[in-house]
């Protein structure tokens, strides 16, 4: 337990608050917050897929260049993963603001490139606010949504960013064949993500971060007053908490990085990491690469884009499954069959030749993706205790990261090697091993998953507020 920490004691009745709550003005905020952000963080990861197939002639490069522009924005995701976990000192708010930042303005600034080596620099930037903004996203959620909702409120977010993703899909069919500079528009649009700053700072720091630092008192303030409003809108005293002992990650150890890589922590972190490896790179051939597969294989770029935004349909349908019965669905048996499925449609999706069935396979990957991704997020930040999540969580994802820095030059070598039909085998091993992974190395939660508390002499409840 880290120098400072509230007492375990302290640590179980702030959780069993927080868990206990009805759903309220609080949540919601959150929740448009958690919309807003990943409207635009997936966003933007589809808005360079849209603009790939473009650049090799509007900025006069070859399919290296057009790799090097993707790789940029993926080692800033990777770099600003790791600057994430800052926030298990700074907290999980001031990240979450930096990366909102970073992620617009330099999203929007990317419109203005003249060359590679800029567009290069600058999406290298923008990478690392939506590496910040992603991971502070899910770790604040984590802590301040109970277990049950937790998938709900990720599924919403998510679902809402592909949404976006589909209309800025319509958008570039729109603007793109305007002139020369269309694609330019299509970067624009991020600067309107600064429009989360003023959620951002309408919602408070996490309670469960603020006990874990030893910062009892702004944790008591925060918590009581979300209670206090949920009490005077309902006309009732709240529930009664009833604090259950912890489970082992979340009380043990001192709190360092270190401790990340010893006992029952290192096989959760070397999931997370496969896991990651693995989620980004069939997302970075599903959202990154689709337009240009898909024109490698003959299809004209409206035709491409045509087909790409269909297949996005079946990740919002995925995150609506989830938001209206993710809290049904056990995390890990969720993740192992939804994946798996995954698997078998991208084989399809990259060997076929009908175009029908590329599209519907393309559909139910997206929709498999989609209904588990939440459930993904949610378990890998679960995995973690309180004072090591931004840490664990921003550690694994950069290592997905990192792959997505090689992967471009790797897709590119793999397509100009031994054409699209190797595309399909490669996304059915890269889906198939995150079931393999979950079922092999995932374990129970740090968070959200306590130990019953013993029946004999229960304590007199602590009081609310």
């Amino acid at each position: 337990m880290p120098t400072g920490s509230a007492p375990p004691q302290y640590r179980e009745l702030i959780a069993a608050r927080l868990d206990r709550l009805p759903h309220g003005p609080f949540h919601r905020r959150v929740l448009i917050c958690a919309v807003v952000v990943f409207l635009f963080e997936v966003g933007d990861q589809t808005a360079a897929g849209m603009v790939a197939p473009l650049l090799p002639e509007r900025l006069h490069t070859n399919l290296d260049g057009v790799a090097f522009v993707i790789s940029s924005m993926y080692l800033g995701l990777l770099v600003g993963s790791v600057i994430a976990g800052r926030g298990d000192r700074h907290g999980r708010r001031q990240m979450l603001t930096w990366g909102i930042v970073l992620m617009s303005v330099f999203s929007g600034l990317s419109a203005l490139s003249v060359n590679v080596p800029m567009l290069v620099g600058i999406r290298f930037i923008a990478g690392i606010g939506l590496g910040l903004t992603y991971i502070s996203m899910i770790v604040y959620l984590t802590e301040v949504f109970a277990p049950r909702r937790r998938a709900f409120g990720l599924g919403l977010g998510i679902g809402c960013g592909a949404v976006g993703s589909i209309g800025l899909t319509h958008l570039a069919r729109a603007v793109i064949p305007m002139g020369e500079n269309g694609w330019r528009v299509i970067f624009a649009v991020g600067i309107l993500g600064l429009i989360a700053l003023p959620t951002i700072r309408a919602i408070p720091e996490s309670p469960r971060w603020l006990a874990a630092e030893g910062r009892e008192d702004e944790a008591e303030a925060v918590l009581g007053a979300i209670e206090r409003d949920l009490e005077r809108r309902k006309g009732a005293p709240l529930p009664v908490p009833v604090p259950t002992p912890l489970d082992g990650p979340e009380t043990e150890g001192n709190g360092r990085p270190g401790e990340l890589f010893r006992g029952r922590l290192l096989f959760g972190m070397v999931m997370v990491m496969i896991v990651w490896v693995c989620h980004s790179l069939g997302m970075q051939i599903m959202n990154s690469w689709t337009p240009t597969l898909l024109g490698m294989r003959g299809f004209t770029p409206d035709e491409a884009l045509s087909m790409s935004s269909t297949m996005l349909y079946g990740a919002v349908c995925g995150s609506a499954v989830t938001v209206l019965l993710g809290h049904r669905f056990p995390r890990r048996a969720g993740i192992v069959g939804f994946m798996s499925v995954a698997a078998v449609a991208m084989a399809v999706f990259g060997l076929s030749t009908n175009q029908a069935a590329i599209v519907l396979a393309g559909v139910v990957v997206q929709f498999t993706v989609g209904t588990g991704l939440p459930l993904i997020a949610v378990y890998a930040a679960e995995q973690f205790p309180t004072d090591l999540r931004a840490r664990g969580s921003g550690i694994g994802y950069s290592v997905g990261r990192l792959t997505n820095v090689i992967a471009p030059f790797t897709i590119a070598g793999v397509l100009g090697a031994l054409g699209t039909n190797a595309i399909g085998w490669l996304g059915f091993l890269t889906w198939g091993l995150i079931s393999v992974a979950v079922l092999v190395l995932g374990g129970r939660s740090a968070t959200g998953i306590r130990k019953p508390a013993p029946a004999a002499e229960p304590e007199t409840p602590a009081p609310v507020g």
